[in-house]
């Protein structure tokens, strides 16, 4: 099971309070394609949650099943997605 980055910890817990570990032990479960930098993917499930429970878990689905078409719905998509994701969590 892989950590998650503080970036990463500290966007579940200001979008999801109390509920933040529950969050952060669903990312370090989910599986992540060695060729998939692992901050983009689970930042793009926070970013398509926007702290919301349900939300969260159709974009767990979602980086499960189709992982590509969830960046495109976080905004992570493009070649300047290490930029958007610095923007969205700060520098990590």
């Amino acid at each position: 099971m892989a950590v998650v980055s503080d970036r990463i910890a500290e966007r579940a817990a200001e979008d999801f309070g109390r509920s933040a570990p529950r969050i952060v032990s669903a990312l370090e479960r989910l599986t992540v394609s060695a060729s998939l930098d692992r901050d983009r993917l689970q930042a793009a499930v926070l970013i398509a949650a926007r702290g919301n429970l349900t939300l969260f878990e159709d974009a767990l689905e979602q980086a499960r099943d189709d992982w590509r078409d969830l960046l495109d719905r976080a905004g992570l998509a493009g070649h300047d997605w290490d930029a958007r994701l610095d923007e969205a969590l700060g520098l990590g």
